[in-house]
């Protein structure tokens, strides 16, 4: 070995011993009668005292990597910040190994560097500690969830990457075949119908740590490839796997924050668009949204007559509401296709502003009353025909005010399983989409309604949610090959389209199908939250930019004529 220790091991029990240290130059201190550098490796810093001599023989500027030897002594005055803070090392030889050009940004927790330069010059964004110590959390997860899962049976079983291209929501990345001229393989947006095999050849319960890729558009939380934790278990009902995904994130948030999870509540589907807004409902504080539809049944304002009425009451903060403020709300909601918002304010026992005005003094009465307004609150009022619309603009409201009154607490962790979801959602021009995959198994009792009304089934489908962040998605499968392939013929598949693009898993329903269930589990979202990062690029070592391209490597990018026409392809002009 290179070196004896590590720049994050010694202490005061290691003074007088001889010791060998590498690492890279992290500050130079050339005081003239002395000089000081402070080495780094991953696991943390020395101080290192360098005689001038030495120095003067072999400088060193920062980022030069080395080899230090030398004695461990006490050092004069202790820096309390540094678990190494009581000692030095006095060099006694120093080696180079490399020399390092000055770089782009300096290698520190604290850097003013655009991302765009970061991902450039990733490899030097990587040695900063903080970067170090979001990879290094997103190995402990994944050491975390091999020993549990493995405790409860579970087989780690690697799927293709070079897969069949099925349509499952988001565009496949293709790959074309050498062999096969004119033909594709596709990289998997998930290990869904594999695993689904796996069960159906008596595995019973598999796991991968599973490599997905999906062909859309980049946001803060979302990269083209990505990695999921993967499950499948087969003879199970709905809460057998609940119990999995719980007791896993419970392990992994003790192992790795020393916080205890509390119980993971059950919500509705209906009840989560309803109270929260949305799908992903972020239940560390209250501010649910309210039906007021009956208080305006005798309202005289036009624009709320034959339509719900919903608000959130947002407590002892109307005095704090300017016009500028309300004006943002309205551009807010009205990005997202509602007409507007209505501000209304308690005071003296009273509603006022807003379309307070066309509330009778009865209603208004009623108002303060049933919903236990007390002075100062400020209720916020939507309406629209379109209740989900409604609901999910009221959803956005509550999230900015939950943050303006601090109530998203990151210290606060209020993990939920959002379930009973629609199987089907039906589109403007009357065809159907999956709310979840075409794979999701209908509840018993809705399976009547295959035939008549597809968009009032509700499926065995759940999605775990953390704070507002969705975690995870899974479902109990469809084990009966008729009832597949009537959700592929909703789904506007012909025989034709079924036999070519699912023709494999379908026939594998002929040969004894197993009832199952299971669950991908975002890492990458998870490691952000266990992080405290809001940018999924800062838990993923070489990621994409927004753009879905690698500023370091340069890609995607142009390949040699020679390499496409092996292909039996032909790019067009316009992109040569």
């Amino acid at each position: 070995m290179l070196r004896t220790v590590n720049c994050n091991e010694l202490t005061k029990k290691d003074v007088d011993k001889q010791v060998t240290l590498c690492g890279w130059v992290n500050k130079v201190r050339n005081l003239g009668s002395l000089v000081f550098i402070d080495l780094r490796d991953t696991y943390g810093m020395t101080q290192i005292n360098i005689d001038p001599t030495i120095f003067e023989k072999t400088p060193l500027h920062m980022e030069d990597c080395v080899q230090v030897k030398g004695v461990v002594k006490l050092k004069d005055v202790p820096n309390p910040h540094l678990k190494t803070g009581e000692i030095e090392v006095v060099c006694t030889e120093l080696k180079v190994f490399a020399h390092s050009q000055t770089t782009p940004f300096t290698i520190d927790d604290d850097t003013n560097a655009s991302e765009d330069t970061r991902l450039k010059y990733r490899y030097l964004d990587l040695r900063r500690p903080l970067m170090q110590k979001y990879l290094k959390t997103r190995h402990k997860i994944l050491k975390v969830v091999r020993n549990y899962l493995e405790k409860l049976d579970f087989n780690e079983i690697c799927t293709p990457t070079l897969v069949k291209s099925t349509p499952e929501g988001a565009r496949d990345y293709l790959v074309p075949s050498r062999i096969y001229k004119g033909q594709f393989y596709a990289l998997p947006q998930s290990p869904q119908i594999y695993k689904q095999l796996l069960m159906i050849s008596g595995f019973d319960k598999y796991y991968q740590i599973a490599l997905c890729y999906r062909d859309e558009d980049q946001r803060a939380d979302r990269q083209p490839e990505f990695v999921q934790i993967d499950c499948e278990m087969s003879f199970v009902h709905r809460d057998d796997v609940l119990k999995v995904i719980e007791g896993m994130l419970k392990k992994v948030f003790k192992e790795i924050l020393n916080v205890k999870l509390p119980k993971f509540k059950l919500v509705k589907y209906t009840d989560a668009i309803n109270k929260y807004g949305t799908d992903k409902p972020d239940l560390r504080f209250g501010m649910e949204i309210l039906d007021l539809t009956k208080y305006f049944k005798d309202s005289s304002f036009e624009a709320y007559k034959g339509k719900t009425v919903r608000g959130i009451i947002v407590k002892n903060y109307a005095s704090n509401v300017s016009r500028k403020m309300m004006d943002l709300d309205n551009e807010l909601v009205k990005k997202n296709k509602l007409y507007g918002v209505s501000h209304i304010k308690v005071e003296n026992n009273d509603l006022t502003g807003g379309v307070s005005k066309f509330i009778t003094e009865e209603s208004k009465a009623k108002i303060i009353e049933n919903l236990h307004l007390e002075s100062n609150d400020l209720l916020i009022l939507g309406a629209d025909k379109n209740k989900e619309l409604l609901s999910t603009n009221l959803g956005l409201l509550r999230l900015k005010y939950g943050d303006l009154l601090g109530l998203r607490h990151k210290d606060v962790f209020a993990p939920c399983f959002v379930v009973d979801w629609p199987l089907f959602e039906k589109k403007e021009d009357g065809s159907y989409e999956c709310l979840s995959n075409p794979f999701t198994r209908p509840r018993d009792e809705d399976l009547k309604l295959l035939e008549t009304k597809p968009e009032k089934i509700f499926s065995y489908s759940y999605d775990t949610v953390l704070n507002g962040v969705e975690l995870s998605s899974g479902a109990l499968r469809i084990y009966d090959g008729h009832v597949q392939e009537k959700v592929f013929n909703i789904l506007g598949f012909s025989k034709e389209d079924i036999e070519r693009k699912f023709g494999f898993f379908i026939d594998s329903f002929n040969y004894g199908t197993p009832p199952m269930g299971g669950f991908g589990l975002g890492l990458e979202r998870l490691c952000m939250i266990l992080n405290e990062t809001d940018n999924v690029r800062d838990v993923v070592a070489f990621p994409k930019n927004l753009n879905a391209y690698c500023p370091m490597a340069k890609c995607p990018s142009k390949v040699d004529t020679e390499a496409v026409d092996i292909l039996g392809l032909q790019i067009k002009d316009e992109y040569k």
